[in-house]
């Protein structure tokens, strides 16, 4: 392990990925969704933050509350009471307006989401709409859009991608494997990275491979960072969601949070990259993406 062995020890340090849900009475979810989670509020993310050493998180509209981003942005006005700094990426219509996209700017959105693997079964012109939907709407105020998709579609839509006037954050690793790089879908991800205008978020470790601790993972981290270092962030994925087959139902079943130690997940940074580069990833960059204050 490195000299630095944890986050609190660096200030500033972001997580980039965080959901805050609930109460549901007060924030309820869409009835067609593909789980059902349990709370997670604001005020456990912010337990959750002193927990972990971290001062700023990114608040990610969750599918299971669909376009309505009133628990998110409640959530950075919460962080900002208890001294703790916050962004967030809204789930929004194209039909937003000018004004409305000042207002969001104003309470601390900084990207427009674009999940298609929350729900899945988009086809490769339903997701170039959406993508180009939220590009739009990411330039009124030079925000970015963060992109949930697998590597294949990412690969599909690899030209809007490149050529976006905004940045384009791939979320979860941006779905690559641990067990090797080298296929078309992948290269194509690592083409991206490396023409600057792409960012990968390092989040969602479940999702990459089984073990959310796999030694593996800091192979794949320290390919990305020889590739372009200043365009990585890392996220937790709080409160961890639940698997699910990604299929949409009315009212699912309630299910709860996969157990996976938040804090331990911050230190994998300093496990993968030397103390420079895991502070570029933890602090600065976060800082450039999300434009937070010094």
């Amino acid at each position: 392990m490195n000299t630095i062995s944890q986050p609190s020890v660096l200030r500033g340090v972001c997580d980039c990925h965080v959901h805050v849900i609930g109460p549901h009475d007060q924030y309820p979810l869409v009835p067609m969704r593909s789980y059902t989670p349990m709370h997670a509020t604001a005020t456990d993310l912010v337990a959750m933050m002193r927990r972990s050493g971290v001062d700023r998180a990114v608040v990610v509209q969750p599918s299971v509350l669909g376009l309505d981003n009133r628990c998110s942005l409640d959530a950075l006005e919460h962080l900002a009471s208890q001294g703790l700094q916050g962004r967030a990426v809204a789930v929004l219509p194209d039909t937003t307006s000018a004004s409305e996209l000042d207002d969001l700017h104003r309470a601390g959105v900084r990207g427009v989401r674009v999940n298609l693997q929350s729900n899945a079964g988009a086809s490769l012109t339903q997701a170039r709409e959406a993508l180009q939907s939220a590009i739009r709407l990411c330039e009124h105020h030079a925000w970015h859009v963060q992109l949930f998709v697998d590597r294949q579609m990412v690969q599909a839509l690899a030209t809007d991608i490149e050529t976006a006037p905004v940045k384009v954050v791939l979320d979860h690793f941006a779905g690559l494997s641990v067990s090797g790089c080298d296929d078309e879908s992948s290269l194509a991800v690592l083409r991206l990275l490396g023409s600057g205008n792409t960012y990968i978020k390092l989040s969602g470790n479940y999702r990459v491979t089984d073990d959310a601790f796999d030694p593996n993972l800091a192979d794949l981290a320290r390919r990305l960072a020889i590739i372009n270092p200043e365009n990585l962030v890392w996220g937790s994925d709080w409160p961890h969601t639940p698997k699910h087959a990604g299929q949409a139902e009315h009212h699912p079943t309630i299910k709860a949070y996969r157990k996976i130690d938040t804090h331990r997940l911050s230190r994998n940074v300093f496990d993968w990259f030397e103390p420079p580069l895991a502070q570029r990833v933890l602090v600065h960059n976060p800082a450039r993406l999300y434009d937070f204050s010094s």
